[in-house]
């Protein structure tokens, strides 16, 4: 495939204020595109529609998380730039496939069932009861710092055992897990930021073994050390992971679903005069505007036909989750948020093997942080116009970098 000029624009400010227009186009003239990605080189295949995008996210033989199942090892070491070692930190269930993968999720499945996230209801109200007890009577917030972020990253640090003073050091690690890393300056703070994490989870999977407690990162050096089912990087990369997806995910659910209420009022007043309309709600926005724009990149481990296209062996793949969700082939009036929609089969926590495993928990910490803000700040509105809002330059998830609101 022959990497040329970007046609269309999946980057920039412009585009992050909008991307929306931009996949129309794309599912409406090149719904399965190849064209370089973030480093302006590398070729990429970029799949849009719904049914295309959820073949690509069903089909976990012919599009693989692993290269090393796509590639051979000649062809890995002649394209090593693409594959940096990222150490421990990488070593999760997303980055593996088949039988391997399979083995990583079952050690963590039990703790994200909807039986055991339902218990976590009364501390999750709890957490967002204490965060609008500090903030009601100013009048005025950064709901994305001030409730948004912290609520679900409180929830899953206690999930793991983190203590609460520790919980801040963990928004500094988690961006910079997700942040493209693009020069030597970007490159080197990750890696100093990631020494720093490792470092920290060394410490504290000690304090576990020493002395375990009835939290997640007990379950999981347990696990391995009792059935060595794993490995001590996979402990490292299992926690890296369900703090980074834990949480960022769900600042992103819970920002979005506030702002497009708010710019909504007529649906915010449907589900304020009808709480039973809440649950529909939210998976709407998932659809409407959910905070995963994007998969992360698969690899075709043979020649496949998708969209009318032949995507050859070993060419990178990315099935773009926000554009499928608004395809007006499968969701009459797309571009229309409607809470009382029926029948929202979004791809919002993706579909197949590599389904979201905290969709459970994400859902009812959306549930949660919603009902208690909409009920203890009837006044709620937003600070400035949407225009005026900037969303992070992270490909992948959507999500702003400020959500000002007064009351």
């Amino acid at each position: 495939m022959a990497v040329t000029d970007r046609k269309y624009d999946l980057y920039s400010a412009a585009f992050r204020a909008d991307p929306f227009s931009v996949f129309a186009r794309m599912r409406d003239e090149d719904p399965v595109f190849a064209q370089p990605g973030l480093d302006g080189s590398t070729a990429i295949w970029f799949v849009t529609g719904y049914d295309d995008v959820a073949a690509v996210l069903l089909d976990d033989e012919r599009f693989v998380r692993d290269p090393r199942n796509a590639l051979t090892e000649e062809e890995v070491e002649a394209r090593a730039e693409l594959f940096p070692d990222l150490g421990a930190i990488e070593n999760h269930m997303l980055n593996r496939d088949g039988d391997d993968h399979r083995r990583l999720r079952r050690l963590v499945t039990t703790a994200f069932t909807p039986r055991m996230v339902e218990q976590l209801r009364p501390r999750i109200q709890a957490i967002a009861d204490d965060l609008l007890d500090v903030v009601e009577s100013r009048g005025e917030m950064d709901l994305s710092a001030a409730y948004a972020f912290p609520l679900p990253i409180t929830v899953i640090a206690e999930m793991l055992g983190v203590p609460q003073e520790d919980h801040a050091r963990f928004r500094v690690w988690s961006d910079a897990a997700i942040t493209p890393a693009l020069s030597e300056e970007d490159m080197q703070r990750f890696f100093e930021l990631m020494g720093e994490f490792v470092a920290y989870l060394t410490e504290l999977f000690a304090a576990r073994r020493a002395r375990p407690a009835d939290d997640l990162v007990s379950a999981l050096l347990t696990a391995r050390d009792e059935n060595d089912a794993l490995s001590e990087d996979e402990v490292f990369g299992t926690v890296v992971l369900l703090i980074v997806a834990g949480h960022e995910t769900t600042v992103g659910l819970i920002g979005n679903a506030v702002l497009n209420l708010l710019e909504q009022p007529d649906q915010l007043a449907l589900v304020r005069d009808d709480p039973s309309l809440l649950r529909g709600a939210i998976e709407e926005i998932l659809r409407y505007e959910g905070p995963v724009e994007r998969t992360l990149n698969r690899w075709a481990a043979t020649d496949v036909e998708l969209g009318g296209r032949t995507i050859r062996r070993g060419e990178l793949v990315i099935a773009i989750v926000g554009s499928a969700s608004r395809d007006r082939v499968r969701f009459p009036e797309p571009d229309r948020l409607d809470v009382r929609r029926e029948g929202v089969r979004h791809l919002a926590f993706g579909r197949g093997s590599h389904y979201c495993l905290g969709a459970p928990l994400a859902r009812l910490e959306a549930e949660i942080a919603l009902a208690t803000l909409f009920r203890r700040l009837p006044g709620l509105r937003l600070a400035v116009p949407r225009g005026q809002l900037e969303w992070r330059p992270t490909p992948g998830f959507r999500r702003l970098v400020e959500l000002p609101v007064v009351w």
